[in-house]
């Protein structure tokens, strides 16, 4: 009798041991299932994807090379490369915004540039004017959007995507100085988060095949 009765507990447990297992393998087959038809991260060239790691910008608002308000609500829905330099700069900066107009050419041959933007942020705001910002960048693509803003609001915006920049001196005392900055073109998603970083040397083409790639695993995500 007591056998019997020590017994009969076992039954559930039993019961109860098959079904979490049942539920663990059908657990384990959805997790293979969903790796193997997840897309693969896109193997890129010249870009540093941060892919699941991708960051929201935090809340900033600056000036665009029109007088308007640009905010985060301008890089909804879009893709957007901000490039951070000035109109004085003599090399790094007319460089990229070339090799930038060549590589929207590329993406414009494949009727993708409707849904893209090149932002050209200016950390010099004592010289760089929007009147100033439009004249440059239109030079390189009637298109591009220059943007500038106040000393605080900038360091805002640069110190969240790791953009350096700091004033160098004139050493006659002038207003010739130059502006050290770092190089990076920041890829901003629709969502408005930071989806990719590239890094120079840059090369219209490559450029143009990293994004398409991104934009490509962005839409299957």
């Amino acid at each position: 009798m007591m056998n019997d009765m020590s017994q009969k507990p076992r039954k559930p447990i039993l019961l109860a041991s098959i079904a979490l297992l049942a539920l663990l393998v059908g657990v384990a087959a959805g997790w293979i299932n969903q790796q193997i038809n997840a897309p693969q991260a896109p193997k890129l060239q010249f870009a540093t994807a941060l892919l699941e790691q991708a960051r929201p910008l935090p809340s900033f608002s600056l000036l665009d090379d029109t007088g308007k308000r640009f905010n985060n609500a301008r890089l909804a829905g879009k893709w957007s490369f901000l490039f951070f330099g000035y109109t004085h700069c003599p090399d790094i900066c007319p460089t990229t915004l070339a090799t930038l107009n060549e590589a929207m050419q590329t993406v414009g041959d494949r009727g993708d540039a409707g849904g893209t933007q090149i932002v050209f942020v200016s950390i010099d705001p004592q010289r760089d004017t929007p009147e100033k910002l439009k004249d440059y960048v239109r030079y390189f693509n009637p298109k591009f959007v220059g943007v500038t803003g106040g000393q605080r609001a900038l360091d805002r915006l640069t110190r969240a995507l790791g953009i350096i920049h700091t004033r160098v001196p004139d050493p006659n005392g002038g207003n010739d100085y130059l502006m050290d900055h770092s190089a990076s073109i920041i890829l901003i998603d629709p969502k408005g988060e930071v989806a990719a970083l590239f890094s120079p040397p840059f090369k219209a083409r490559q450029l143009a095949g990293d994004f398409h790639k991104l934009r490509d695993y962005y839409q299957q995500s």
